[in-house]
């Protein structure tokens, strides 16, 4: 994580750098022609939001909290982020399955492209979501044996 941050962190920095020539320049020249004005204000903004929500992202990634309890009467995941804990519960005779998807669920500070969820009552409800792919296969796996309900992807096909 810290190789990471630090890697956008050197990046904004040198976008800036770049950024802040091409302003110069232009200002100066009272001339465009290099960097366009709406593609430099454009990637000005990109810049300011892009780099900071990043780094916001990969804090929340780096001291979020996830657990997944089951029990006799459903399923309870706890998570945790920046000292607010949200608590979901999904009763057992609801949960229709646990699903690998690639459709957005929050959290959306995760980074994950495949994501994993319990479908309940026509929804998806986010489980592992700081977890890599491989672990959210033996995540879901492990559900699905401790729940008996079967673990699917997109089309619906068994993963297990």
């Amino acid at each position: 994580m810290g190789l990471i941050g630090g890697a956008v962190s050197v990046a904004a920095l040198l976008g800036c750098f770049r950024l802040g020539q091409a302003w110069e320049a232009g200002l100066r020249r009272l001339d465009f022609g290099d960097l366009p004005l709406p593609i430099l204000i454009v990637l000005s903004l990109t810049l300011l939001v892009a780099a900071p929500l990043s780094l916001l992202g990969l804090a929340a990634l780096a001291f979020a909290e996830e657990s997944i309890e089951v029990d006799a009467e459903g399923v309870t995941v706890r998570r945790t982020a920046f000292e607010k804990t949200r608590i979901a519960r999904i009763a057992r005779a609801e949960l229709e399955c646990w699903r690998e998807t690639y459709w957005p669920l929050s959290p959306w500070w995760t980074w994950a492209v495949r994501r994993l969820a319990a479908r309940s009552g026509g929804r998806l409800h986010p489980v592992a979501a700081a977890a890599g792919p491989k672990e959210k296969r033996r995540i879901g796996e492990a559900l699905a044996a401790a729940t008996g309900r079967p673990l699917v992807d997109d089309f619906g096909r068994r993963l297990r």
